[in-house]
């Protein structure tokens, strides 16, 4: 997955309404099944508890397989590929560990990854203003910068590929 350039202000202005589009989909569906549910299955007496369980679950399932359908829309561009940008740092932090522990051997993989996941995480945090651990992140891609350095290597960004993850 390579990095690109995000227009932050459309980038946040989709979100917002993406994300409210949503939570009233889901307010409406859930409501509107749990109504229809109760009205078809209620018995007069007792708890209705699982028939508004169950509208709520149909109105996440609908609501997310709508938004599965939709991210290859346009609109969802930029929006789903920083979704699919999360993910893959997700991945990358799950062996975060073992790719540390090659990055001090200078495993130029290793070092590739590391270099991968703070420029992603600042693309990410940038964009979410989520600015308070910027400076640990700028620390951390410049000491990994001294290092490759240091030891000769040049890395590009555009050579990650996920599969690479497969080594540790």
């Amino acid at each position: 997955m390579q990095l690109r350039v995000i227009e932050k202000h459309r980038y946040r202005q989709r979100l917002n309404r993406i994300t409210i589009s949503s939570i009233i989909a889901l307010l409406l569906i859930s409501l509107g099944s749990s109504t229809l549910l109760i009205a078809l299955f209620a018995t007069g007496s007792g708890s209705n508890f699982w028939l508004n369980f169950s509208g709520v679950v149909i109105g996440c399932l609908v609501v997310g397989f709508s938004l599965k359908r939709l991210k290859t829309h346009p609109y969802f561009h930029d929006v789903a590929y920083i979704w699919d940008l999360k993910h893959e740092l997700n991945l990358i932090q799950r062996k975060q560990r073992s790719i540390d522990a090659a990055a001090e051997q200078n495993d130029v993989i290793a070092l590739l990854i590391l270099a991968y996941s703070y420029e992603a995480s600042k693309l990410v945090w940038q964009l979410d203003d989520n600015t308070l651990m910027m400076s640990e992140l700028n620390l951390a891609a410049n000491k990994l910068q001294n290092k490759l350095n240091a030891a000769g290597l040049s890395i590009n960004l555009a050579d990650y590929r996920r599969e690479l993850l497969a080594r540790f």
